[in-house]
């Protein structure tokens, strides 16, 4: 028996393989994954040592913890196809964006537990957050194996399921916005006669640091914002023109379309 499968080969399983097979957790015979895209199999196969297959029944019979990485719209599909095949104390994980464990647990045997966890892109650098939500059945130990399997993807949060979607709309989409900052930063730079190359490089340690200062300082990002600008200098013209540009009322509406997106799928 797999001591993880997979039901989905995508980038975030490419992710979560990286770090479990890395770090020893597993190694990669202890590994099946299932997907349709056999090209994608093979490059999974041949980096971590996996066992791969196009049968998701296959991959879900033979499993202790079982992750569903499939897009939402596959997600039912893909749970009627296996029900069948699972057996009890087998642990359901699902990265599905916008399903609860209800949603799941409805389609699959009683009593299976069901944890929801919503990773991030900057997995695929150890450096994710991942915020997770139990099902009814879920117990104490069952959590811990999550906790632990997406501890070593990065951090890992524990909500009340219904903050998950509010959760996926600033963590799960915030690399996006944080990328499109930076684009902009950078673009910005650039007009200036900064060499792209260096722009970026400027940006991205300055986005490090900045995290680094909210993580370390427990003063809040207004009273670390007004450490940077001084009365009177090029921080405040800055941030009066950013505020000009709309830029807070942009990240109101940008959130809420994405947790308004999350309850429509």
């Amino acid at each position: 028996m797999a001591r993880i499968a997979f039901i989905g080969g995508g980038r975030m399983a490419g992710a979560m393989l990286s770090r479990l097979v890395g770090s020893g957790w597993c190694r990669g015979e202890d590994v099946v994954v299932s997907d349709v895209d056999r090209r994608k199999l093979e490059d999974l196969a041949a980096e971590y040592g996996v066992a791969v297959t196009t049968d998701n029944r296959e991959a879900a019979a033979g499993s202790q913890t079982l992750v569903l990485a499939v897009k939402p719209q596959q997600l039912d599909g893909v749970l009627e196809e296996i029900a069948g095949v699972l057996h009890p104390g087998q642990l359901i994980v699902s990265i599905a964006m916008g399903k609860s464990t209800r949603h799941i647990e409805g389609r699959l045997p009683e009593g299976l537990p069901v944890v929801r966890v919503m990773p991030n892109n900057p997995a695929m650098a150890g450096a994710a957050v991942s915020v997770i939500s139990p099902g009814r059945h879920a117990r104490e130990e069952d959590l811990e194996r999550v906790k632990e399997i997406f501890g070593l993807l990065g951090e890992v949060y524990q909500v009340d399921e219904a903050y998950q979607d509010a959760a996926m709309a600033v963590s799960g989409c915030g690399p996006a916005y944080f990328y499109l900052v930076a684009e902009a930063l950078a673009d910005a730079g650039v007009k200036l006669g900064l060499d792209r190359e260096l722009a970026l490089r400027l940006v991205a340690g300055t986005m490090l640091g900045a995290a680094q200062m909210l993580r370390l300082y427990d003063y809040g990002p207004s009273r670390l914002k007004d450490m940077v600008a001084s009365p009177g200098g090029s921080t405040i013209m800055a941030l009066e023109a950013l505020e000009e540009g709309g830029l807070r009322a942009a990240f109101f509406k940008a959130v809420e379309a994405a947790y308004r997106r999350a309850k429509e799928v």
